[in-house]
């Protein structure tokens, strides 16, 4: 349950950690839902029931079979609205029921997971409760490569906890029917079950870790989509909620015999900063503000 927010103000620590709070309490330009804002005002103030509801307007394309739909092709086109206000003209344009209605499989907007975690964080930021979208790699998926899938996930401050939980908003009774193992969605396990793109990271570089056991398709495994999924952390962080297909610089998609080793060390630099957020959090916003990466995404989406 989220707290009332004077509970939640009462709780949360001063000076700086208060600045980042508020930061992620605001909208970013893609989580603004402009003039669906008001169709958020009587949603719940619990994390479990917004999950559910969110989970009410969307269906995950690659689980498509899991729930007995063939998704004809021209749907697929779905997964590349980017901003909140487009998903939600697209979720009412599907079934204009109340937004609290589940829809019917068949009316649900087609998605990847960055859209469960981006609506999720949108109606809590809209409620004026922290909330981030992140990026890593899942453990708990039954599939052999991949062992850890590309995975988006939503982030939010329990107050009543006093710490960031992770939720995978996509996890459904289906989904957790047949995962590799148990998970609770609500309270996702960083240190098993999810690991950050930037733990990651870290992790390859030093040997820890065999980065062919990371990746987004048992055709893009390694460092390259450890990479990707860095620099999408790093935008997140930011508030650039960006589609999985975003890929603007071309640090973030280059061979990696081409990656410099310059480029290796700003992408340590940015594991550092999104694998410590709250103690790195000023150096995290004046690196993405000065490096030509955040820059160029930056600049894109200000057409």
């Amino acid at each position: 349950m989220v707290p009332p927010r004077d509970e939640k103000k009462s709780s949360k620590p001063e000076r700086c950690d208060r600045m980042i709070f508020e930061f992620y309490e605001q909208q970013s330009a893609i989580t603004d839902p402009g003039v669906y804002a008001h169709l958020f005002d009587d949603l719940p103030h619990d994390v479990s029931r917004l999950v559910n509801i969110v989970q009410g307007w969307l269906i995950s394309l690659p689980w498509s079979e899991a729930y007995g739909l063939d998704i004809p092709p021209e749907r697929h086109r779905e997964i590349y609205l980017r901003t909140v206000p487009e998903m939600l003209k697209g979720i009412l344009e599907l079934d204009s029921s109340s937004l609290i209605a589940e829809r019917p499989l068949e009316k649900r907007k087609v998605s990847l997971c960055r859209d469960f975690a981006v609506l999720l964080v949108s109606i809590l930021r809209h409620q004026s409760v922290p909330a981030r979208a992140r990026v890593g790699f899942a453990s708990y998926y039954r599939a052999g490569t991949p062992r850890h899938w590309d995975h988006r996930l939503a982030e939010y401050w329990n107050a009543k906890s006093n710490r960031w939980v992770l939720v995978d908003a996509m996890a459904d009774k289906t989904q957790l029917e047949r995962l590799r193992f148990p998970i609770d969605p609500l309270n996702i396990d960083r240190s098993s079950q999810f690991l950050l793109a930037g733990e990651v990271w870290q992790r390859c570089r030093s040997r820890k870790a065999n980065p062919a056991e990371f990746g987004d398709s048992p055709d893009d495994l390694g460092m390259p989509p450890i990479r990707y999924a860095l620099l999408h952390d790093f935008d997140y962080l930011n508030k650039n909620e960006l589609i999985g297909f975003d890929a603007w610089h071309d640090l973030i998609n280059k061979p990696e015999n081409e990656v410099t080793k310059d480029e290796r060390e700003l992408l340590d630099r940015i594991a550092n900063v999104t694998n410590h957020v709250d103690s790195h959090f000023n150096e995290l916003r004046n690196l993405y503000q000065s490096t030509p990466y955040g820059q160029t995404t930056r600049r894109r989406l200000s057409k």
